[in-house]
């Protein structure tokens, strides 16, 4: 900062001194303030008044005034459930690398020739990965337990001589 200009409310060390609330302009005690000028200014009485007039306007065939009014009302209607319809296609049961392979193989087959969409397909690529995630951690922890007997047994080997 040059010599004698305006710090902005900054200590000599650069940072805000104190009573300075810092950031741009108070934006959050702005926004505070005017929502607070709007709960003052509006009553329940207003509100009632206002829920009338958009119950008026949709029963006349307003179509955003009756969803405003049933919205406001009744809740946002929830999404209706949809019911999982199964794959049409065959898929090997992933007991090996190899199997999880062919699955792939056809999951892409089947997204080509258009008999799989692609959320579907999404899905099912994510099972097949979760499989062989499963089935690498599985090969591992033989391959570990494997090795430490076999270390055990040189251990013991060593010992004896």
């Amino acid at each position: 900062m040059p010599d004698g200009g305006d710090n902005s409310g900054r200590a000599p060390s650069g940072r805000f001194a104190a009573g300075n609330p810092g950031g741009p302009g108070g934006s959050r005690k702005r926004s505070f303030l005017l929502r607070r000028a709007a709960e003052d200014a509006i009553s329940p009485e207003h509100v009632a008044a206002m829920i009338r007039k958009a119950t008026r306007m949709g029963l006349e065939g307003d179509l955003a005034a009756m969803r405003l009014v049933f919205e406001r009302t009744s809740g946002r209607a929830a999404e209706a459930p949809t019911e999982a319809e199964p794959f049409d296609i065959a898929l090997p049961r992933c007991k090996t690398a190899a199997d999880c392979s062919v699955a792939l193989e056809r999951i892409i087959d089947g997204v080509c020739k258009g008999t799989l969409d692609r959320e579907s397909a999404q899905l099912l690529i994510a099972g097949v990965q979760a499989r062989l995630k499963a089935l690498e951690l599985t090969e591992l922890e033989q391959r570990l337990d494997q090795v430490e007997e076999a270390a055990k047994q040189a251990e013991q080997n060593s010992g004896r001589k």
